[in-house]
Formats: C-alpha cells, sequence, structure tokens
C-alpha cells in the first residue's frame, strides 16, 4: 500500500475537503483527487461522498481508523530523526491570535535570546491545527483534547464576566455583543445567548479583539475574560441584574492548555517551546 495515498485520505478525512488537503500536503487538487481514486479503485466502493462538507463512507470510516496509527508512527519516526541535543532547525506553535499579541508577542526576545538558532512559526488561528498530522509542533488551546496522542498540560484557569464602558448608562434591555463564525460556538457566546435570549445582539464579530473594542467604544455589554477585559479602557464590570441577565450568572471559567503530540515531547527544540511557553503563560 502507497503511504502517500493514505497520507492523502487522512488529510481528506481530517480537513473535510480535496482543496483544503492539497493546501495542507503542498500539493495540487488533482493530484489529491488523483490519490483518492487510485484508494477507491483497491477498496472497489467509495470512500467519501463528495459533499459539501465532504463526508466518509462506513468504509472510509474503517480505513481511517486503521490510519491514523500509521501517521502517529510516522510523526514518531520522523521525531526520532530530529531527537538531536542542538537546539536548532524551526519549531511550530498554534495558537490564537490573541494571545500571540496580548502574552506571547512581547516576550520573543527572550525566546531569541536563549535559543538563538531556533525558528519560530506561529499559526494565529482559530483553526485547531492538528498536531497528529504534524501541522504544528505544540498548541495552545483552550479546550482540553480527547483524542488521539495527545499530551495535554493546563497553564492557567481564564474566568469570565460581563464588562460594560464604563460611561455607558446601564438597563435591562441594554444591547449585548457577541461572537460569530468560529468563535459562535464556544462556551462564553454559548451563555449569552441563554441570559439574552429575550433580545437579539447588536453586533457579532469573529475576534475576540474586536468584541473588547466594541465594548469598549460603549455599543453594548460583552462577556469578557478578565485577563482582557483588564487591557481595555474605561471598561468595567457590571452585575448581571444591571443588565438583564437572566438565570444563572456565573459564566464558565475556560482552561487554557498546551498541547504536544506524544512523539514529539522530547524532541530538544520541542522542549525548548514548551518550557519557554509554561513561563510565559504561567
Amino acid at each position: 500500500m502507497d503511504w502517500e495515498l493514505l497520507r492523502t485520505f487522512e488529510a481528506v478525512a481530517r480537513l473535510g475537503s480535496l482543496t483544503a488537503a492539497a493546501k495542507a500536503l503542498g500539493v495540487s487538487q488533482s493530484t489529491v483527487s488523483r490519490h483518492l481514486l487510485r484508494l477507491e479503485e483497491t477498496a472497489g466502493s467509495p470512500l467519501v461522498l463528495r459533499e459539501a462538507p465532504l463526508r466518509l463512507t462506513e468504509r472510509g470510516a474503517a480505513l481511517l481508523t486503521a490510519v491514523l496509527p500509521m501517521v502517529d508512527a510516522a510523526l514518531a519516526a520522523r521525531a526520532a530523526l530530529e531527537d538531536t541535543p542542538e537546539l536548532h532547525g524551526e519549531v511550530t506553535l498554534s495558537t490564537v491570535g490573541e494571545l500571540l499579541r496580548w502574552s506571547l508577542a512581547s516576550r520573543l526576545p527572550e525566546f531569541y535570546r536563549a535559543y538563538p538558532r531556533l525558528r519560530l512559526r506561529v499559526l494565529a488561528t482559530n483553526r485547531l491545527s492538528s498536531l497528529a498530522a504534524g501541522e504544528a509542533d505544540v498548541a495552545l488551546r483552550m479546550v482540553r483534547p480527547q483524542r488521539g496522542e495527545l499530551v495535554a498540560r493546563r497553564l492557567r484557569t481564564e474566568t469570565y464576566t460581563y464588562f460594560a464602558a464604563e460611561s455607558l448608562a446601564l438597563d435591562p434591555a441594554i444591547p449585548w455583543l457577541g461572537l460569530a463564525g468560529s468563535l459562535a460556538e464556544i462556551p462564553e457566546q454559548r451563555h449569552a445567548e441563554q441570559v439574552f435570549a429575550d433580545r437579539p445582539p447588536r453586533l457579532l464579530v469573529e475576534d475576540f479583539e474586536s468584541l473588547g473594542r466594541a465594548v469598549e467604544a460603549g455599543l453594548g455589554v460583552a462577556i469578557l475574560a478578565r485577563s482582557f477585559a483588564a487591557r481595555l479602557h474605561g471598561v468595567v464590570e457590571v452585575a448581571p441584574w444591571q443588565i438583564g441577565a437572566a438565570g444563572d450568572d456565573r459564566v464558565p471559567s475556560r482552561d487554557l492548555w498546551m498541547v504536544v503530540h506524544r512523539s514529539k515531547q522530547r524532541v530538544p527544540r520541542v522542549r525548548a517551546l514548551l518550557g519557554w511557553l509554561a513561563e510565559v503563560m504561567r
């Protein structure tokens, strides 16, 4: 069995489209399609339903289950070749843009003073880059991974509550602001939708920075992390009863996790990044 065909299939199954798989693998979409067709010829039946989003057939799901340990083994083999005491080369971190801007960027000079021969590549995105597929070496995530050969360490707990501009007059019908797109399903947004169920949001944005700036500008009330709100100007905590927030007034807290694939946690340059992140994010 050709490993390239299986690697292509895993990328298609994980990313949900031929276009995304081609981009991740650095090949053309026609190559991805050709690899998939060759696998399906071997199987004698379709492995994916070419819909939007793409779905696996029953046989495709069975193949994915069989392929995932091979992906892990390939990463372990690569890590063994890279396991050298010399700290040089590239290490990749996946995180959200806000953590990069608020916590990491100002501390990068320390990283390069300690590890001058390392190159750091940061993927600042709300999408969860796959550690299992080697897209990143380390990830900072607000959700603990529940599957795969991943090792997670809790760095800190973020607490959330309601915030509004100090100049904004509060009343039970005050407009509320929230999150959309890839952040629409996070716990803070779901909580806001429940407590403000009697009125639609005035504004939905797709990043925390814009949400904070909208609160700062006096457009309405929003649920923010206390550590983020402390960076804003003229923004104060408000009580649920002041803004007509119904039901339970306790906004769920969330933990920040540092995650690494088990096969890479002892690679020296990855360990260097893990140690630096633990210091910066504590």
